[in-house]
């Protein structure tokens, strides 16, 4: 297990939301300062106005873009570290944005990442390097034990054991999940022939 890395305890999620014109790494990472939880981003939505990407390609290392361009993806950590008595943090974020013509760009956050619209960043925190107590049995008793099982409480009266095919019981033409008319009906499919992507 230790070749898989350090474990980590608590893990909690929550949900930052960017201003339009707020810089949407810096709110990420002084959400991150609040204690000593490592922070890792989940997903995020919104659209962004300026980004400085890293792109080792270009002269500096660093490209800005500007326009408007749709999150496709947000992610990134960011984990406490500590050196001779002192605290910083790691990490950092990669983005992939689409930008108005449907071109995708991307790359690591390397400056500023302006919301053009609210973001909505979803993040998961939890306490680095530390493992969940686990639970010793005693060696002496065996886990069959009389005294030592949960009963099983009975099975609740619900519907009945289905006796059909398996369309029959799911949405055959037989079925109570077949008993749709109008528009709800999944049946009456003339729409989608003249759908474009035939």
């Amino acid at each position: 297990m230790a070749a898989l890395g350090s474990a980590g305890i608590g893990f909690t999620p929550h949900v930052i939301t960017v201003k339009t014109g707020e810089d949407v790494s810096s709110k990420i990472m002084s959400f991150s300062q609040h204690g000593p939880r490592a922070v890792c981003i989940l997903s995020a939505n919104g659209a962004i106005s300026n980004v400085t990407l890293r792109q080792a390609a270009t002269s500096g290392g660093t490209v800005t873009y500007e326009g408007r361009f749709e999150i496709l993806s947000l992610s990134g950590s960011f984990l406490l570290s500590e050196s001779g008595g002192q605290r910083s943090r790691t990490g950092g974020l990669s983005v992939s944005l689409a930008g108005p013509d449907g071109r995708v760009l991307g790359g690591g956050v390397a400056g500023l990442l302006t919301a053009a619209s609210p973001v909505q960043v979803v993040v998961g925190s939890f306490i680095a390097g530390k493992k969940e107590p686990k639970q010793v049995n005693n060696p002496l008793e065996p886990m069959s034990a009389p005294g030592k099982l949960a009963p099983v409480p009975a099975p609740a009266p619900s519907s009945p054991t289905s006796r059909g095919t398996l369309s029959e019981s799911s949405g055959g033409p037989g079925s109570p999940l077949n008993q749709s008319t109008g528009t709800c009906n999944n049946s009456n499919q003339q729409g989608l022939s003249n759908m474009p992507w035939k």
